[in-house]
């Protein structure tokens, strides 16, 4: 699952989340074993179309004041 979660840049509790929801594929071989995840399911357009929906855009703007501005 770590492995999984640094290839698509994600929290491990994101693949959790895909696993839950059934967008990702996982087996375990008995009860509190780690997940065993294909490579190749990763590359799955679902994956990339959840990441691609979450994905968080930071708005640079000029004209936006500091929280932290100095006192």
């Amino acid at each position: 699952m770590s492995d999984a979660a640094a290839k698509l840049g994600v929290s491990h509790v994101k693949i959790r989340r895909f696993i839950r929801d059934g967008l990702l594929p996982a087996e375990q071989v008995m009860r509190g074993a780690p997940y065993q995840i294909r490579a190749s399911d990763l590359e799955d357009e679902r994956i990339k179309a959840e990441l691609a929906r979450n994905t968080p855009r930071r708005i640079h703007d000029d004209n936006q004041e500091s929280l932290f501005s100095a006192i």
